[in-house]
């Protein structure tokens, strides 16, 4: 699998580079932009910000490169350690991407005696343009992150669909909206009272049960076994742990709201599994399987956010 093969160069002033870096790149300036204003507006010693932007780049690609190696199922097995260097060989990981940026902020945390969950906060929220614009960028690349062909002419004959011979849904388009979305939610969240650590908690919950449904509708099948993709097991992972996250910010595990979130987890998963398979080995209406996917997820990602709600205010130490 040579992805650079596959993606559009473009002249950009006079040099020919690959349009999907560009849009990397653009998503890191925003990254980089966003740590500078939320450093400022948390009040981070000076220095903090570039040395954690600095962090996050570099961590942020060596996790997605690993990530991406250790679970690529390509023939059957992982992708040799020989060509792990090869960056044009084989792709990227997003979950990676995503701990990368936050192992950055907790080691960045450390060296400058800053609080971890000041600069989790901020990491969360920096790393949201870069999915954005990479998810973007998606479209360079040919029979990239896109969905099993679509069976329904509305979407077919949208703006969503990839092409007219055999559309398929760009979801690309779809998991760059909603990064959007949750970046909004979470600096609206921020200009009220909040306890630090709560917006990173809070992405872990939308972001998890995003790429749950996201990771189901993509089918390029680059980093999965059988009708199971292995990114959208670490969605649901990243889900369970800020549910885990919430209830223990809310002080206690025995609370009816606490016990029911807890609860929805192993029936999330149970139920996602059964739609999947449904997807996959069926002829339901995908549509529909869809929608209950959807509200699957849904249910502990809200229960998580009203936990946090009732977490109280005021600010945590690190």
């Amino acid at each position: 699998m040579n992805l650079i093969e596959e993606a559009v160069i473009i002249n950009l002033f006079g040099i020919n580079v690959y349009a999907f870096g560009v849009y990397v790149m653009l998503g890191a300036v925003g990254a980089m932009i966003v740590i500078g204003i939320m450093g400022k507006f948390y009040g981070l010693k000076p220095g903090t910000a570039p040395l954690t932007a600095l962090l996050g780049i570099v961590l942020g690609a060596a996790c997605s490169r690993l990530l991406f190696c250790l679970l690529n199922q390509e023939l059957g097995f992982l992708t040799p350690p020989s060509v792990w260097l090869q960056v044009n060989v084989g792709g990227w990981s997003m979950f990676g991407l995503v701990g990368g940026v936050f192992l950055a902020g907790w080691l960045g945390a450390r060296i400058m005696k800053e609080s971890t969950r000041k600069m989790l906060d901020i990491m969360s929220l920096a790393v949201l343009p870069v999915i954005i614009t990479e998810r973007i960028g998606e479209n360079r690349i040919v029979d990239f992150d896109i969905s099993r062909p679509l069976d329904n002419e509305f979407l077919a004959r949208s703006f969503l669909a990839t092409s007219e011979e055999e559309p398929c849904l760009a979801t690309y388009y779809l998991a760059a909206a909603t990064a959007l979305i949750i970046f909004i939610f979470l600096l609206l969240r921020i200009r009220g009272n909040r306890k630090d650590g709560h917006t990173a908690i809070s992405f872990l919950l939308l972001f998890g049960a995003a790429s749950v449904v996201l990771e189901s509708l993509r089918y390029d099948r680059f980093l999965s076994i059988s009708f199971v993709g292995l990114q959208q097991v670490i969605a649901a992972a990243v889900l369970c742990i800020g549910v885990v996250l919430a209830i223990k910010e809310n002080g206690s595990f025995r609370t009816s709201l606490a016990v029911a979130a807890l609860i929805s987890l192993p029936l999330m998963i149970g139920i996602v599994l059964g739609l999947e398979f449904a997807l996959d080995r069926t002829n339901w209406n995908k549509i529909l399987l869809y929608a209950a996917m959807i509200a699957t997820v849904a249910v502990p990602a809200v229960l998580g956010l009203r936990l946090l709600g009732r977490a109280g205010k005021g600010k945590l130490s690190a």
